[in-house]
């Protein structure tokens, strides 16, 4: 099972008592005031349909002994009796149901709480933890999660709390209505029956755990095979990716089928207890008939009783295990929540105004880990300007761009924009005003129109349209047959790669941002559209400023200003002719790249 564990979504599970803690905030929301009297009322017909289902069996055995008397049967009395025995039949169905009607919007209110606050928090999460996260084992850990709040608010409130009710109840009458002994064997029946459940449970609960683990595991598997499933076909992968998926689901069949035998150990526990409180119950029963104490009807009541009590305890112990499972699939949603973002608003960040859009990398270092990415980088892309960043793979060249939009912090020096330090403004106001088109160009499961308009969702569709003109899409979009309305598929699977860049540029554009950052964002566009492109954006305005983060040198040629980095340092800056007389680094990539050109 290491290599479940390997891909679990999150190896942290809060503590019981922490869980309800934080679901009794979903539960009550501060400030509702109709969760508290949806609640109230749910108890009051719990309580109702209680005491009536304690009352049901007496009524059940006044007509047992009405219809077994010797002499002539009242039939009025009878009528009365099994009338009242239907009515309170049907009062304790009403008031089952009248509890779980106004308590349904309690329990899904807080599903609904519980999941927008842990997806709403797994966004806020840093790029690291993501980077270091499986998407399929963490959508199934929020889905676990909030089935496990409606489970456990189900179970915990019609399930348990009626059974405890009635336990306590049916301890009383019996004892007050046929002696000490039928309340005491019953009672001590059901504590055995308790106490067994959760000792052989907590056993059963690593063994789910297990179960768990590698039902993420497979689950991760799938998910991100079909992601990538171009690549698959590209590799001819197609039984690699069934063997990896058909081992996962064999470490998952082993630990559900061990789930399953021990969920036989504590079923076979169970049943041998209650057979034996009947046993000696009924037993008792009997002997008291037998000597004139108890009536036939006296029998019934007290049998009806302990199968009245039994049955729910029959479903006890899956109640509990559903219990123990939901604490634990919710204090591992909910430990997500408390995981802590590596990047946050300082107490006092102010929101960043960008009038210029000039930035400026004073003296910055970052590592990742043990690895030394960028060493004492200093530059500035003044307003307007277009700068371009070029090197070697592995040069830190992407590294700047996520600096830039704080998914990490420098180890040592600042970045600032127009002198304000984004390390001193709001994370929200600083991506606000930085327009992005990344190399890998990822497209959501909608229509075009959404995926462009996803930068501005109150755009108007002139604007959109606009948009779509200047990254030259436009008419490729109206010769579709839906238009702005067609669907891109899973990640844009639908559009070429070009297509999907001029979508993302689209999408940049319409926000207008006073800084544009393009991570080699025309690298599948043909040197006419990339030309077209560059026409519009000069056009768009003359005061943005743009850091272009380029591999195909020939896109950048006409940059104000082209900054070489090699191994995290600035080895070069100047303008494309200027490099190319120095004859150095960026003249040697450039002919390599002009002689496989040719």
């Amino acid at each position: 099972m290491k290599n479940a564990e390997a891909f679990s979504s999150n190896d942290k599970i809060l503590t019981p008592l922490k869980t309800l803690n934080e679901l009794l905030r979903f539960v009550v929301p501060k400030g509702s005031k109709e969760m508290p009297i949806r609640i109230a009322l749910a108890l009051i017909f719990l309580i109702l349909a209680t005491l009536v289902s304690v009352y049901t069996p007496f009524l059940y055995g006044k007509a047992v002994d009405l219809v077994s008397e010797k002499t002539s049967i009242n039939l009025s009395l009878l009528w009365f009796v099994i009338g009242a025995y239907a009515l309170a039949r049907l009062g304790q169905v009403f008031f089952d149901e009248a509890k779980e009607f106004v308590f349904a919007r309690v329990a899904q209110r807080a599903v609904r709480g519980a999941a927008l606050k842990a997806f709403k928090h797994l966004h806020n999460l840093s790029l690291s933890f993501h980077l270091n996260r499986q998407t399929g084992g963490l959508t199934r850990s929020i889905d676990r999660g909030a089935k496990g709040v409606e489970l456990l608010l189900r179970y915990s409130i019609f399930e348990i709390v009626p059974v405890v009710i009635e336990l306590i109840t049916v301890g009383i009458v019996l004892w007050v209505t046929f002696g000490f002994i039928y309340s005491f064997i019953t009672i001590m029946t059901v504590i055995i029956y308790i106490v067994y459940t959760i000792k052989v449970t907590e056993w059963r609960i690593e063994i789910r755990k297990r179960m768990n683990l590698a039902d993420e595991n497979a689950s991760t598997k799938a998910v991100d095979s079909l992601l990538n499933y171009e690549t698959v076909k590209y590799f001819n992968a197609e039984k690699i990716e069934v063997d990896r998926y058909n081992i996962a689901m064999k470490s998952y069949e082993d630990s559900a089928v061990k789930a399953r035998a021990s969920l036989s150990i504590v079923n076979i526990g169970q049943g041998a207890i209650i057979a034996l409180g009947l046993f000696l119950v009924m037993g008792l029963a009997g002997e008291d008939i037998a000597k004139g104490k108890m009536s036939v009807g006296d029998f019934v009541v007290v049998n009806t009783f302990l199968l009245q009590l039994y049955l729910p305890l029959n479903f006890l112990g899956f109640v509990y295990r559903e219990i123990r499972q939901s604490l634990l699939d919710i204090g591992r949603m909910f430990a997500l929540v408390d995981e802590t973002p590596d990047i946050i608003d300082k107490e006092r960040a102010y929101k960043l105004v960008v009038e210029n859009g000039k930035i400026e990398f004073k003296n910055v270092n970052f590592s990742y880990g043990n690895r030394v990415i960028l060493r004492d980088l200093n530059f500035t892309v003044n307003p307007g300007e277009k700068v371009a960043i070029v090197g070697p793979t592995g040069a830190g060249k992407s590294t700047i761009s996520k600096l830039l939009f704080r998914f990490y912090d420098p180890s040592s020096g600042e970045i600032l924009i127009d002198n304000q330090s984004i390390n001193d403004v709001t994370q929200n106001s600083l991506r606000l005003n930085i327009g992005m088109v990344p190399q890998d160009t990822v497209l959501f499961n909608d229509t075009i129109k959404y995926n462009i308009a996803y930068s501005k969702p109150n755009s108007t569709m002139k604007e959109i349209i606009n948009a779509a003109k200047l990254s030259s899409i436009d008419k490729f979009i109206s010769n579709l047959e839906l238009g702005y309305d067609t669907l891109v598929g899973e990640r844009g699977l639908k559009l070429s790669g070009g297509e999907k860049q001029r979508v993302a540029i689209a999408r940049a554009l319409l926000k207008k941002p006073k800084i544009f950052v393009f991570d080699e964002a025309t690298s599948a566009l043909d040197t006419k559209t990339e030309k077209s492109i560059e026409r519009s954006l000069k056009k768009l305005s003359s005061s943005n400023t743009t850091l272009v983060i380029a591999h195909r040198l020939s896109t950048i040629i006409d940059a104000d200003k082209i900054i070489v980095l090699e191994s995290g340092r600035v080895i070069e800056i100047g303008t494309h002719q200027e490099l190319i007389n120095k004859n150095k680094l960026y003249a040697e990539m450039w002919i390599r790249q002009q002689e496989n050109l040719n």
